[in-house]
């Protein structure tokens, strides 16, 4: 008698720690959860308090592809046949340079200028599939409008889908071009994260440094590395990051699909060349 009491009161136990095993499980994804929220959503707070700036983020998710395109100089042939200026091309690098037989005068006014510089960039006499590139006012400078090709999957951060117009004494006088050619994808269409998760990983992996700035952030696609003669690009958070005591910037990368850093960050040559 003694002996069936015993066996009921260890199967009791046994189910009542089952039933606090099972509730404790069930609570932990809520717990986790509930813990890493404030991280999310104090990222503005936090960033406050070491003196960062960053702009206006949002949680909203984009997507893109992997894509990939051959290294091919076949458009340079093209581009010669096709604008009035003689072209002097550079097979190795994938280029053009022309240098107009006639520069062409420009307002002093910057604003002015500009449009007048997209103006010219967008007749195909002038610059091949020029209507194919976007202004980057955030690499541009004096004398030198640089633009990134566009496609139909997104504009291109790298120097591989470059132009730039050289501007001396008011008057357009030669440009450099680099073009890429049949870009399509390599995998299905995928997710990417917001500019909210951007800042995050930047923070968290502690590329923001203190007494700093995010000048620009945006999403484009980048150059991650080149395979069996094809370069492959995938969307990437680009951020501009001003020192506000130097004043000196610095481009980092996140990966647009993982949040992760891209740790060689902007090479020299898609930063400005």
């Amino acid at each position: 008698m003694d002996f069936k009491r015993i066996e009921w009161i260890f199967l009791i136990v046994f189910i009542g720690i089952n039933i606090f095993l099972g509730i404790e499980l069930w609570q932990t994804p809520t717990l986790l959860s509930a813990g890493t929220t404030p991280t999310q959503t104090d990222i503005k707070s936090e960033t406050s308090a070491d003196q960062i700036t960053i702009p206006k983020v949002n949680d909203k998710q984009g997507d893109g592809y992997y894509l990939a395109a051959k290294v091919d100089n076949s458009w340079i042939k093209k581009a010669a046949n096709q604008v009035s200026n003689q072209v002097e091309n550079n097979t190795s690098e994938n280029s053009i340079s022309v240098h107009l037989n006639k520069p062409i005068t420009i307002s002093n006014n910057s604003k002015e200028a500009v449009k007048e510089v997209i103006n010219f960039k967008n007749d195909s006499q002038n610059v091949y599939k020029g209507k194919n590139y976007v202004y980057l006012p955030e690499l541009s400078e004096d004398g030198d409008y640089v633009f990134n090709q566009k496609t139909k999957y997104g504009e291109v951060f790298s120097s591989t889908a470059r132009l730039h117009i050289i501007v001396k004494n008011n008057q357009i006088v030669s440009y450099s071009q680099r073009y890429v050619n049949d870009l399509n994808p390599v995998r299905e269409r995928q997710n990417t994260i917001s500019s909210k998760s951007a800042v995050n990983s930047l923070y968290t992996y502690s590329e923001l440094p203190n007494n700093s700035k995010i000048v620009w952030l945006k999403q484009v696609y980048t150059r991650l590395l080149t395979v069996k003669g094809s370069a492959i690009y995938i969307p990437t958070w680009i951020a501009a990051i001003e020192n506000n005591t130097s004043k000196t910037v610095t481009l980092k990368r996140v990966n647009a699909f993982t949040g992760t850093i891209i740790q060689n960050n902007i090479a020299a040559d898609d930063s400005k060349e």
